[in-house]
């Protein structure tokens, strides 16, 4: 087997070692089909008649209807039941080994109540009531049912057989007869009765039987057969009648050979989805891992915690806010006081926008005095104007211009009811002070504006996805409270949604990934038809069992090849070998080597700190340095080593005006720490 999957191509020892076990699998399965299991003998009771009437139809359908007439010598049992297998295995006439499905359909009953259940595969109708008992004495049971008997298996010939009744009654069986009615003539048709299904027990001598037109009359002398042949109570009987070629027309599907086309279907798919793996979903050969002291250049942590979980997460963006202050661009801070609310400083602070020139302009302003009261001497609109004057108070005061009012101001001033304490309109010389002060205030921005630009440069620059966090954090002021942010959670979408737009693809190869969706849809179809072929299979015998353990393997091949469909690019490859190198070096460094980084890079811890977050392994790394000596970076009084840190974060940002609580230490200043017709009616009993 290695050598034939070698030949496909498929070297990969994983994947070698999944196909070998689910071929194990196939051989080492526990067979899914029961074993029958012999009724256990009844007492109590014997059968002093059994009447079986067949009405078969042109399609091979029967309607049967069963009469028996039971004698109770005892009342512990509450009636009788029959079996009815629904798979049926005998022998043709020219020994050859026949396995049909038949269905009972419209089954009841006349006499007594009924349920029906399945033991050891078989049909089990029960007449009789549960919650009583018989009486002494005859009592007649009848039940009636279609009886599919299943598509002609034969060529050449056509066959009806039937068991009339079955063995392991336990009892004896007196009078059995039968009337079987045909669709069509069966003149010189050979008619035959066995009591077994390997058609060696030959019994016409035993049965009384006569053909009327289409129907034909048997009775069986059980007593005179058992007696010659010492045989015990346990006996059965079937009919069978060989009729020329085309009698019967349509008929149910072949289940078993039915089992058989699901199964090489199935095998069809699963070898397709091999087939696409080895085109689409074959890794690329293994970069080796080497040891990375840091991790891969102008990559911040968020995408290389991408790579290297294969999925987005918050976890990601709030890397990049960590990230940020390790860069020296914000500081973090817990406030005790405020129930540990998180505070985040820009330690380059944004220059605050001044306003327009316009707006910034000083509005004219008119204060105005009562002098007295409205009366009927004034104007309807002069008495309006007064009453929204002073409606409140003797004086007033109103800015920028009000036109309805100076339409009236001078005649209420005139007539002395009405005195202007102060107007100061913007007159030309008001305006060119104000101009001034404004472009003093322009002058004093944009050199803040220098000095802004001037510190940046200075500073280690900002990724595309930390430009975005930043700008989020300090859109209208410099100073923020976690939870009181209105809009850092939609940092997360653009976060998530930038990474997908720049590495899905450069790591991930979008043919194969296509490939897996397809690979599921088709998974899911294996699933499906092996439950129909079980459903086929299920009371077929072992021989048969087969296909449905091959069924099962391939869902396992279907289901672990679909696992491994997708892979990464040559780059992806690459790429990931280095995180993981670096990853391993995190985990694996000794003291030597990091006092050594430190020596070459004071900020060495801080700037790692991030890629830690989203490699798992935080506390591991903080660890390491908790006895070497480090510089101060002001990244403020979170405790990062604590896992507590991330979830506060997550929290704060991700769901604003609602502040999370935990318990945490702060390390102080800068040094925090991070973290055909055969039918049976089988055999029978009493319950």
């Amino acid at each position: 087997m290695f050598r034939l999957l070698n030949l496909l191509g498929v070297k990969n020892k994983k994947v070698v070692a999944i196909i070998a076990f689910s071929f194990f699998a196939l051989f080492i399965m526990i067979d899914v089909s029961s074993g029958n299991s012999t009724p256990k003998s009844a007492d109590g009771y014997t059968i002093s008649s059994y009447n079986v009437v067949l009405d078969v139809k042109e399609d091979n359908q029967v309607d049967v209807s069963e009469d028996i007439n039971v004698n109770w010598n005892s009342t512990n049992h509450h009636g009788i039941y029959k079996f009815t297998p629904q798979w049926l295995k005998y022998t043709d006439k020219n020994g050859k080994t026949i396995k049909r499905k038949s269905n009972i359909y419209f089954l009841r009953s006349t006499s007594d109540p009924y349920s029906v259940d399945m033991v050891n595969k078989k049909s089990r109708i029960k007449l009789g009531d549960a919650n009583s008992y018989v009486s002494l004495g005859n009592r007649n049971y009848n039940i009636q049912y279609t009886y599919d008997m299943g598509k002609d298996p034969y060529e050449g010939f056509d066959e009806f057989i039937f068991h009339v009744y079955g063995d392991y009654w336990g009892t004896a069986i007196e009078n059995p007869t039968i009337q079987v009615t045909m669709p069509k003539s069966i003149a010189g048709c050979k008619i035959n009765f066995f009591t077994d299904k390997k058609r060696k027990e030959n019994v016409n001598e035993y049965v009384d039987y006569n053909v009327e037109g289409n129907t034909l009359y048997a009775k069986f002398d059980q007593d005179k057969y058992m007696s010659k042949y010492n045989k015990k109570l346990e006996t059965s009987l079937t009919v069978d009648i060989e009729l020329p070629e085309g009698y019967f027309n349509g008929g149910s599907w072949n289940y078993g050979y039915g089992s058989f086309t699901v199964s090489m279907i199935i095998i069809v798919i699963t070898l397709f989805t091999i087939f696409k793996w080895i085109k689409y979903g074959k890794d690329y050969p293994k970069v080796a891992q080497t040891v990375e002291f840091y991790p891969p250049e102008n990559m911040s942590a968020a995408e290389i915690g991408y790579i290297y979980s294969k999925q987005t997460s918050k976890k990601l963006t709030i890397s990049l806010i960590i990230q940020l202050a390790s860069k020296g661009y914000i500081k973090i801070d817990e406030i005790k006081e405020k129930k540990k609310e998180i505070q985040i400083t820009n330690l380059i602070p944004i220059p605050e926008k001044i306003a327009s020139f316009e707006e910034n302009l000083s509005k004219p302003e008119i204060e105005v005095k009562m002098l007295k009261q409205s009366d009927n001497n004034l104007t309807a609109a002069e008495q309006t104007m007064m009453k929204f004057l002073f409606h409140d108070s003797n004086t007033k005061i109103l800015k920028s211009n009000f036109d309805k009012f100076n339409e009236v101001k001078d005649s209420l001033i005139n007539k002395g009811y009405i005195q202007i304490l102060r107007d100061n309109e913007v007159n030309e010389q008001t305006l060119e002070i104000e101009k001034q002060k404004y472009n003093d205030q322009v002058t004093e921005y944009e050199n803040k504006v220098l000095k802004y630009n001037e510190a940046l440069s200075k500073m280690p620059a900002l990724s595309e996805l930390e430009t975005i966090v930043y700008n989020k954090l300090f859109e209208s002021k410099n100073v923020i409270i976690l939870s009181e942010h209105k809009t850092l959670y939609m940092a997360f979408d653009e976060v998530e949604n930038l990474l997908d737009k720049n590495l899905k693809d450069a790591v991930q190869d979008s043919a194969s990934t296509k490939k897996m969706v397809s690979s599921v849809i088709l998974t899911l179809i294996v699933a499906i038809l092996s439950y129909i072929s079980y459903v086929f299979i299920e009371d077929l015998d072992p021989a048969w069992n087969i296909l449905y353990k091959l069924n099962f393997v391939c869902i396992l091949i279907n289901f672990f090849f679909t696992i491994f469909m997708t892979r990464k690019t040559e780059y992806g490859e690459k790429i990931t070998a280095q995180i993981l190198g670096f990853r391993n070096f995190l985990v694996t460094a000794e003291k030597e080597k990091l006092e050594m980084l430190v020596s070459e890079n004071p900020n060495y811890f801080y700037n790692i700190l991030p890629y830690t977050y989203v490699l798992n392994v935080s506390k591991k790394w903080i660890k390491k340095f908790e006895k070497i000596p480090m510089p101060n970076l002001d990244m403020g009084n979170f405790d990062y080593s604590n896992d507590w840190a991330y979830y506060s974060l997550y929290d704060d940002v991700y769901h604003p005006s609602a502040s999370i609580s935990g318990s945490s230490s702060s390390c102080g200043g800068g040094c925090s720490s991070c973290g055909g017709g055969c039918s049976s009616c089988g055999g029978g009993g009493s319950w």
